[in-house]
């Protein structure tokens, strides 16, 4: 436990700089359809939790929506620009932490809706992860996870090779059907998947638990 977090702490922590420009350079247009999405799930009472947060792309998109947003990651680096981006815009309604995804502070059935954007790709144990969001999603919540598809078809299986080269690596490298299966498979019920296209397909999964 100790060994994965700080090899995961010490690779976001260095990439924490570059993170919003690799974004913008990368995925500009499939974060752009993600929010676009998401803005349309959300409403103004509800408590969102966004985990893997990075730099605080969702929560900043988001926040003038919803109630009020807790955005973590395992990345101190990360919250510290995330922070430093919510003092110069003055928003209000989001809190950024350090936290563990593997290992949520939060009590059970906290939050309406919990957001895992691009993380379960790049973790050896997603199913750790998703037992903690359902852990803390209140019963009528949903859990929505757009997830990077590097098994989808021969493109992008090469993507994911030129991305490993770059020391960006897909752990899963699930095609959409093997996302949503793996999904089922820690009792999540769907309710949509919608396909966004880009460098990489990407699966907009909204699910809820069983």
């Amino acid at each position: 436990m100790i060994n994965r977090q700080l090899k995961e702490k010490t690779f976001w922590n260095i990439f924490a700089n570059h993170y919003d420009f690799f974004i913008k350079i990368m995925f500009r247009k499939t974060y752009k359809k993600i929010l676009f999405h998401l803005n349309s799930e959300l409403e103004s009472t509800q408590k969102i939790l966004d985990i893997g947060t990075g730099t605080g792309i969702i929560p900043f998109s988001i926040c003038p929506k919803v109630k009020y947003v807790v955005a973590t990651d395992i990345s101190p680096e990360m919250i510290k620009i995330a922070k430093q981006k919510q003092v110069s815009s003055g928003i209000e309604n989001i809190e950024f932490q350090i936290q563990d995804a593997y290992n949520l502070p939060f009590p059970d059935k906290s939050f309406d809706v919990i957001i895992a954007a691009n993380l379960l790709h790049l973790l050896f144990e997603p199913e750790k992860p998703i037992s903690e969001a359902k852990r803390v999603l209140k019963d009528n919540g949903i859990f929505i996870a757009p997830t990077l598809c590097a098994g989808e078809n021969f493109r992008s299986k090469a993507m994911a090779n030129i991305s490993a080269m770059a020391g960006i690596w897909f752990v899963n490298k699930w095609s959409i059907n093997e996302f949503e299966e793996m999904l089922k498979s820690n009792d999540l019920i769907i309710f949509k998947t919608i396909k966004i296209n880009g460098r990489f397909p990407l699966a907009y999964s909204v699910t809820s638990k069983c």
